[in-house]
């Protein structure tokens, strides 16, 4: 039982440290201030302004019937690992609720409580697991329906800060928008990190100068593409390049400079992994949920 645990303890070791910060987030950042966040956790606040009941015992008890739902639908192991990052969220709400930090502008309460969220979904998430909530909605509905997680996350966001901004007021409303903003960028982040990338894309008729150019300069690879203009009809040479963010203006320059005529499109790359970057690395199986 021992050595079958022992792989996964870094995973839950994540999602117990997400749990906390989320907790921390929530009870001294944002309750403080009387704001609320997006999700089940803004569920969770505004109850515990009109009821006076703590957040961490309601978001519990707001999670079960999730638990439930999920396990017959999802599958046990994603269910075990939320109902972790969920005791931990809860038990680290209710720890730090004596923890008043004394912020007393709304905007700097709005901005670390996203941040301390933000940050805490991410952990939870690299665990391999979520902090319950909306997390367990978005999933079913990704998987049964083909919901996007964005789309879900969105449409729960809005109905939930809506009724903060009956319940509570409409500038908690607003402050809680940035916060869920915040979070929302910030869990990007910490999920994917440094990996993030730009990918190029270079039709051009100076293709051996640019690529030689990138190689030599840059210190980046190309990789030569056959293409043909839907138009002419002509064979065209395109070039794939993988650059970091910080790299795109001196790539645009030398682009320019060898082949002003030639046609560039710079796209977000979510992850980049190889020779440059962040090396590929093998990994555990992911946390799936069976079949139905």
């Amino acid at each position: 039982m021992g050595r079958a645990l022992r792989p996964w303890l870094p995973d839950y070791g994540l999602i117990v440290l997400g749990g906390m910060a989320i907790g921390f987030g929530i009870s001294a950042l944002i309750v403080p201030a009387r704001l609320a966040e997006g999700g089940l956790t803004g569920v969770a606040v505004t109850l515990h302004y009109l009821t006076g009941f703590g957040v961490g015992p309601l978001y519990a008890v707001l999670n079960v019937p999730l638990f439930a739902w999920a396990w017959l639908s999802q599958g046990g192991r994603f269910v075990w690992r939320t109902m972790v990052g969920v005791a931990a969220v809860s038990a680290a709400a209710a720890a730090f609720s004596p923890l008043r930090l004394p912020v007393h502008s709304l905007l700097l309460a709005a901005l670390y409580g996203g941040l301390c969220i933000g940050a805490g979904v991410g952990l939870a998430i690299r665990g391999g697991g979520s902090s319950g909530g909306t997390d367990i909605i978005a999933r079913f509905l990704n998987r049964r329906h083909g919901w996007s997680y964005s789309s879900v996350y969105l449409v729960i966001d809005i109905a939930v800060l809506g009724a903060v901004a009956v319940w509570v007021g409409l500038p908690a409303a607003m402050y809680a928008w940035i916060a869920t903003n915040v979070s929302g960028r910030v869990v990007s982040f910490v999920v994917e990190g440094p990996r993030r990338g730009r990918m190029a894309l270079i039709v051009t008729g100076a293709e051996e100068r640019v690529a030689h150019r990138v190689v030599t300069e840059l210190g980046r690879g190309a990789t030569r593409l056959s293409a043909r203009g839907a138009y002419t009809g002509q064979e065209r040479a395109v070039l794939l390049v993988a650059a970091a963010q910080q790299e795109v203006v001196y790539l645009r320059s030398i682009v320019a400079e060898e082949d002003p005529r030639a046609f560039l499109v710079v796209l977000p790359a979510t992850e980049v992994l190889g020779e440059g970057f962040q090396l590929l690395e093998p990994s555990r199986r992911p946390t799936r949920s069976t079949p139905r």
